[in-house]
């Protein structure tokens, strides 16, 4: 006994922890749970509540039961009965949930992880129906040894039995004989006297002398017992017309019932998470060579951006979104996009005259507020006449760009003066929405196309806005000072103004971030 108490108060240690490490958590972080709650008594007994589960886990249930089993007359079946079972389902339900996230089911110890924790729910609650059947056995002996005892003709007194029955230590009756004899007579178990007493499920446990010492016999039954018991739910048990006895025999038949569609329902999911993780991996590898093709196309053979790239084509798959594999930027986040489009198109930008001798620093600001766009084949990127809203750079395809002012040539070269002209890969086009920006003028002189663009395959491009064009030179006006007019004095000076105000607020943020 002592043994058994010292073991269970050891392992009780781990949930008193529990208890402390929540406590503690809760003191550093206490917005953690009920930010909502304004008043502060019930934001401190919101607080305390998910203690309660915890303490009622952690109370030492069969260590009071054994005691005063032993030093007392105190009946002790209530607690085996009710708080027992209770205590032993928290502690299993919050064990499970804490072993059920661990396993990795793509490794192969993970899927073995997996299977045993399928069985788990059966192992555990065989274990429990097991051990409640077993003291439920005694206490119907028990109670058929105090029916006996009620009768006159079995000659005992019950005043005088009572503290053998239930181990007391009485020491008014310590050198008390008794005689069994008749009270055996009076609940006979091999063989059964059903008319004298009926011990229905009880009795194979009290033939099988489950109340010997012997701890390896009884547990081994006990559980094979519940086992049994919960696979078939209950079918088999033959129950007398004890009422207790006929709810534990219903609470068996319904937990076998809720395992077993418990069990199927997991094994269901887990052959769903198979065939989908079987469908995605089809999906990407069906993807993978249009991927290898684009990052060829634009000279990105770094193995790592591959990575990066195939990791969040994964995850959109796995959250069933929208993969559009033609705008393969757009698997990726925006960090590795701006990444990207930097990378390609920072030598594009030098073919603008303007941009050609212009600071690496204003170059990224273009290159970050570009937009990869696509365009299938024979649509108009442009029309001749309509304002010029954005500036085109060719990643891939072919466009033409011509007007209809005069007549149409063939198709020549991206410099050439033909009215045709073909553009390509690093050809651009709407240098004239720069030379507009480039000026900080009004809207009233904003450019107007004079070509059309059309696509004569599906093209890929970058595009930037008129205002995000105008956002970078507003930024970095400093830069493009030189096409400014000595009309636009005042306009420049305001800039600078605003500019030394924005450098003055990011320093005084600084310091108050280093000081604070």
């Amino acid at each position: 006994m002592w043994a058994f108490i010292g073991l269970r108060s050891a392992a009780d240690l781990f949930y008193y922890a529990d208890i402390v490490w929540f406590y503690i958590r809760l003191r550093i972080s206490p917005e953690a749970i009920g930010p909502w709650i304004r008043d502060l008594r019930i934001r401190e007994l919101h607080k305390l509540l998910p203690l309660l589960p915890r303490i009622f886990v952690a109370l030492p249930f069969p260590q009071v039961v054994l005691l005063t089993g032993k030093y007392t007359s105190f009946d002790n079946f209530v607690f085996l009965i009710f708080f027992a079972p209770a205590q032993y389902t928290l502690r299993v339900y919050r064990g499970y949930g804490l072993f059920k996230r661990a396993p990795n089911t793509e490794t192969g110890i993970g899927r073995w992880l997996r299977a045993i924790l399928g069985f788990l729910p059966f192992i555990l609650a065989a274990h429990l129906y097991g051990a409640l059947w077993y003291h439920l056995s005694l206490q119907r002996e028990l109670d058929c040894w105090f029916y006996a005892c009620l009768d006159a003709t079995v000659g005992c007194d019950l005043s005088q039995t009572f503290y053998y029955f239930y181990c007391g230590t009485e020491t008014y009756f310590d050198n008390v004989l008794l005689n069994i004899t008749h009270i055996k007579a009076s609940c006979p178990i091999n063989p059964p006297n059903a008319t004298i007493f009926d011990f229905g499920i009880f009795l194979y446990a009290l033939q099988c002398n489950l109340n010997s010492p012997n701890l390896g016999k009884k547990f081994v039954q006990c559980f094979w017992w519940g086992l049994r018991n919960l696979s078939s739910f209950g079918s088999n048990l033959q129950t007398s017309l004890y009422m207790l006895e006929t709810f534990f025999t219903v609470l068996v038949s319904i937990s076998g019932i809720v395992l077993f569609l418990i069990y199927l329902n997991s094994r269901v999911q887990i052959s769903k998470q198979r065939s989908d993780q079987r469908k995605l991996r089809h999906k990407m590898h069906m993807m993978n060579p249009d991927i290898d093709l684009w990052l060829h196309k634009n000279g990105l053979s770094d193995q790592k951006l591959k990575e990066v790239i195939m990791k969040n084509l994964h995850q959109k798959l796995e959250e069933h979104k929208e993969v559009d594999v033609e705008n393969i930027l757009s698997l990726l986040p925006i960090i590795h996009q701006r990444r990207i489009m930097c990378r390609l198109s920072l030598n594009l930008l030098r073919n603008v005259a303007m941009l050609e001798n212009m600071d690496e620093q204003v170059l990224i600001a273009i290159c970050e507020r570009l937009k990869p766009v696509i365009y299938t084949e024979d649509a108009y990127i442009i029309r001749e006449g309509e304002p010029l809203d954005k500036m085109l750079f060719i990643m891939q395809g072919t466009a033409w760009s011509y007007t209809t002012s005069s007549n149409c040539n063939i198709c020549g070269s991206a410099s050439g003066s033909s009215n045709i002209k073909c553009l390509e890969r690093g050809d651009f086009y709407g240098e004239e929405l720069m030379n507009w920006a480039s000026k900080l003028t009004s809207l009233s002189e904003f450019p107007i196309s004079t070509r059309f663009v059309k696509c004569q395959t599906k093209v890929e491009a970058f595009a930037i806005r008129a205002k995000d064009l105008k956002g970078v030179v507003t930024k970095f006006w400093w830069h493009f000072s030189k096409g400014f007019e000595s009309s636009q004095l005042e306009q420049l000076e305001s800039l600078a103004i605003s500019s030394l105000r924005a450098i003055r607020c990011r320093r005084h943020a600084r310091a108050r971030a280093r000081t604070g």
